[in-house]
């Protein structure tokens, strides 16, 4: 075993050892909640919260229901023999009503229903026939107030998750503070020596509502506690102003920090213990207070921190102008900034900007044919054709093939008798236009750069001003969807609401049956009503169990493309060489954004492959920093302008595929066609720029075309054609074979070997060639009913 896997099985088991120690904690508690409501008499003569708590637990808390089982039999026991028989046959009957399948009762009627029927029959057998009617009376008051604490508890004991993830509203306070007083009830007899628990407990809450909610939450336990307190034990009354008073100068205390708080905690009974001597304020009772206040002063301050903000939460409107705050702060500042680069983007582009004057087609004479004897001969009305030697000589040079120069020149040494100092004068003159169209163009990368930071920057700000709540209203809405559909998810992020980009975390229960998987519910369901609300496509990018603080499961769905491409490549160097001049490359930008690079340097050389590869790979660069497409092929004009190697230039076509709104851009410099196969339709992207690196002419133009589901995309190099058959015959028979391929049932993969095979059989393909392939197709959601393929195969048959 390695060191990786051995910390990965440590993590594992330290994981399950501590889940183990939290559900022993948990089950210790619920097993001493259990053990004092089952001590809890009322009126000295009613048991009836045992069978609520079961109820709940049992429904709620599954993994929990042995520990309440145990604790409820185990506190009855000290009551009596009897009364442990009486629960028995109550949770027994409980769960015989529940599971009669054929009339379901509401959870608090069949526990009222059980506790009543058992103590019918028990007390009939007991008082062998109509017992007397003070007991009957206990018997209703128990059904009764099982009842009620059912309705209590159902409100207070909710799913696991909630207790983490929504705010404590009045309803389960005072729910809570009911079951809490019922349990106090039950610790009467809990008395070590001078100390008492339940009041030990209800001073130590007294104060920590205090301390959390000052006066009115320190009374309202008081109050609630007191009088449940005083109620259930038919005596001692008059605790529920000794309580009441505690809770509201405990209250006031609460501007002195916590001492304030103890300090004003004790005063009242200080106070009562001169004025009302029947009140059981003995050396137990003092005793009991001041080391609940003690402890009381020793909790940390995370705790109630974070009690505050369960029952205090901020409010929206607070939040919201905190991020409104902040928004027109930052905003401010980038205003600022962007006010620069605009200043910037003018004093570089718009003022200084002026593009540099292409080369005539037909150039004028040099200054050596100016004063040579043979001007007119050259030039005059006998023009022998020197500007168009000297026109193509330039664009030759331009091209960067050493034969085609070679043969301009020698003709050019033919007809000039000062050929040597014209083409002095004609490297200078290229010289001149190349370093203008480098000025030119580190001022427009420049400029360029400078409109990418501009662009931004607005984005940016645009953002940051978008409605605030937007996200809380749409979180709003889908939980309203959810509930609608009986989906029990207990916390919903929206982060990002972007369309096309939208990205949303929900939290659910874990499966709950064997057959289930945690992704069942979000396929079938979640799926098609986030397509409804937002009508697009979802998908689930991410599945994560967790465990902590409870068991749930977190699913990320995020927005689907609505399209999808598949490729494939078709590429051979000339007399199958090692080295070919063509380099290219397909990735995706992000799941929405498809490139396509495709670059072919000049010749077959070792150098050929280098300067495409080098240019593929710095497009890849500046895409994966976010630079605007056009900013990034001016750049590479630029950059790849300051290499050392003489007339060494590549073509790049580049294309750039929407998979979320099907659109296709195409930026080409000095590239072949793009063809886009439509059925017996055929669309072509053209472009005249030049070469990346060559800067006399720099203009390189987006051209757009919206794509549908069945397209076929081509794309290839130079060295697909011939350069001694006709190129207008090769292109018509190579689109011939592709849109007769195109429509087959056969791989992506077979459909282009069979194109280059019948195209090979009627045109030699001799130089480096490379062809790309791509098919768009639409997405079919996995929990689609139907796919569009066999839809339209049935309909056809």
């Amino acid at each position: 075993m390695t060191s990786i896997e051995w910390y990965n099985t440590t993590d594992v088991d330290d994981q399950k050892i501590g889940l183990k120690k939290k559900q022993i904690l948990i089950g210790s508690l619920f097993f001493l909640t259990a053990f004092f409501l089952a001590q809890s008499v009322v009126f000295e003569a009613a048991v009836p919260f045992s069978v609520p708590f079961w109820a709940i637990i049992r429904t709620k808390y599954r993994e929990y229901a042995k520990f309440v089982l145990f604790g409820s039999l185990a506190g009855c026991f000290f009551l009596g023999f009897g009364q442990v028989l009486i629960l028995a046959l109550q949770i027994l009957l409980y769960e015989c009503i529940m599971r009669f399948r054929y009339w379901q009762l509401p959870q608090s009627i069949a526990v009222s229903l059980a506790v009543l029927l058992v103590q019918i029959m028990w007390q009939g057998v007991m008082y062998q026939g109509l017992p007397p009617v003070l007991v009957q009376f206990y018997v209703g008051c128990e059904a009764a107030l099982a009842l009620i604490m059912t309705l209590f508890m159902q409100v207070l004991f909710v799913n696991s998750y909630e207790w983490f993830t929504t705010h404590w509203t009045y309803e389960k306070l005072g729910s809570g503070l009911v079951v809490f007083a019922a349990m106090l009830t039950g610790m009467q007899t809990v008395v070590i020596s001078y100390f008492s628990l339940p009041i030990f407990l209800l001073q130590l809450f007294i104060c920590f509502g205090a301390l959390v909610g000052s006066v009115p939450l320190a009374t309202v336990i008081g109050a609630v506690l007191g009088t449940l307190i005083g109620v259930a034990k038919l005596s001692f009354t008059g605790m529920l102003s000794v309580a009441t008073l505690t809770g509201l100068c405990a209250g006031m205390g609460a501007k002195g920090g916590r001492f304030g708080v103890a300090l004003g905690s004790i005063l009242p009974s200080v106070f009562f213990l001169f004025y009302d001597a029947t009140l059981p304020l003995d050396s137990v009772y003092f005793t009991s207070i001041v080391i609940g206040s003690v402890l009381f002063l020793t909790i940390p301050k995370k705790y109630s921190d974070k009690v505050r903000d369960k029952l205090f939460p901020q409010r929206e409107e607070i939040l919201l102008a905190r991020q409104n705050w902040l928004t027109e702060h930052v905003t401010y500042k980038l205003e600022h900034f962007q006010h620069f680069v605009q200043f910037m983007k003018e004093l570089v582009f718009d003022r200084f900007m002026t593009a540099p004057v292409e080369a005539a087609k037909e150039v004028a004479p040099m200054n050596t044919c100016l004063s040579c004897f043979r001007y007119d001969h050259c030039w005059g009305a006998q023009n022998n054709g020197m500007d168009k030697l000297m026109t193509d000589w330039f664009h030759m040079k331009g091209v960067g093939k050493e034969s085609a120069i070679h043969r301009v020149e020698e003709q050019i040494r033919y007809k000039c008798v000062k050929s040597t100092k014209i083409f002095e004068e004609l490297d200078t003159e290229l010289y001149r236009e190349r370093i203008n169209g480098q000025y030119f163009h580190g001022k427009k990368m420049i400029a360029l750069q400078l409109r990418d930071m501009s662009n931004h920057l607005n984005q940016l700000i645009a953002e940051m001003k978008e409605d605030t709540i937007s996200f809380v209203s749409v979180e709003k809405d889908i939980v309203e969807r959810l509930k609608e559909a009986n989906i029990e998810c207990f916390q919903l992020d929206v982060l990002s609401n972007k369309p096309g980009a939208r990205k949303i975390v929900c939290a659910l229960a874990p499966a709950r049956v064997n057959w289930e998987e945690d992704t069942t519910l979000a396929e079938r369901m979640i799926l098609p009503i986030l397509y409804e609300i937002f009508d697009e496509p979802f998908e689930i990018e991410k599945v994560v169990a967790c465990e902590i603080p409870f068991r749930h499961v977190q699913i990320c769905f995020r927005s689907a493309i609505s399209f999808e491409v598949e490729y494939d490549i078709y590429s051979m160097s000339k007399d199958a060489t090692l080295y070919s001049g063509d380099s290219h490359a397909l990735f995706q930008l992000h799941p929405g954004l498809f490139a396509i690079l495709l670059s072919d340097g000049m010749g077959q050389s070792k150098e050929a492959q280098h300067e495409s590869r080098k240019l593929i790979h710095l497009m890849r660069e500046c895409l994966n920093y976010n630079m605007n497409p056009e900013t990034a092929m001016h750049t590479l004009h630029y950059v790849m302008a300051l290499k050392q190697q003489d007339d060494m230039y590549a073509t790049l076509d580049f294309a750039l595929v929407d998979l979320q709104h099907g659109d296709l851009w195409s930026w080409k410099a000095g590239g072949m066609s793009t063809y886009i196969l439509r059925g017996k339709e055929v669309l072509k992207v053209e472009s005249n720029a030049a070469p990346v690196g060559f800067l006399s002419i720099s203009a390189v133009e987006a051209e757009k075309r919206k794509l549908k589901a069945g397209d076929v995309i081509l794309m290839h190099s130079d060295g697909l054609f011939s350069s001694v058959a006709d190129w207008d015959e090769q292109e018509e028979t190579f689109l011939a074979f592709a849109q007769q391929v195109a429509s087959t049932n056969k791989t992506i993969q077979e459909k282009l070997t069979t194109i280059m095979q019948s195209f090979q059989g009627y045109f030699e393909i001799e130089d480096d060639c490379t062809v790309l392939m791509l098919e768009v197709t639409h997405v079919v959601p996995t929990w689609a009913v139907f796919r569009p393929a066999q839809y339209s195969m049935s309909k056809s048959s």
